[in-house]
């Protein structure tokens, strides 16, 4: 799981479309452990992105704003109301994660406010495609243990 962990933690750095991997790590681990390493990396990458991100390009974009007000306005309004904005664009996937990262570090949004924000927003998402790995194992395993498909396809409709 540590590697795992490592070598996701590096794909969203990279801005590695990491979709497969959240699956992959269902299918391997189960869907809590599952979670939990995907939560745990993507949380960690996300904030080395940020980080990265608000020391090579904030100064670039203060520079921006001071020609263009209105978004000066916008940048102000993403630092005041950065948790609830970070949270509800994490749970709608409207921009790609790896590099939106970058971006909001770019922006006047604090860390913890990211963070959070972050980690809670794409937590509901996480859970869906690892359960879809999860689910995936299970239904390419057989056995004796395992539920019809149908109770499947409902779990990752309630997910969905």
């Amino acid at each position: 799981a540590v590697y795992f962990g490592v070598a996701y933690t590096l794909a969203e750095v990279l801005a590695i479309p990491a979709i497969p991997l959240t699956a992959s790590a269902g299918y391997l681990f189960g869907p809590v452990e599952g979670t939990a390493v995907v939560l745990f990396s993507a949380s960690i990458a996300a904030g080395i992105s940020f980080m990265i991100g608000r020391t090579l390009l904030r100064d670039y974009v203060e520079n921006v704003l001071k020609d263009y007000p209105k978004f000066a306005k916008l940048d102000r309004a993403i630092g005041k109301e950065g948790f609830k904005l970070m949270l509800l664009l994490r749970m709608s996937p409207i921009f790609p994660f790896a590099l939106s990262n970058y971006l909001y570090g770019a922006s006047s949004i604090n860390f913890p406010a990211f963070f959070w924000g972050t980690l809670f927003g794409f937590a509901p998402g996480t859970i869906a495609f690892v359960c879809t790995g999860a689910f995936g194992k299970a239904l390419s395993a057989g056995g004796e243990n395992n539920y019809p498909w149908f109770v499947y396809v409902g779990g990752l409709t309630l997910l969905g």
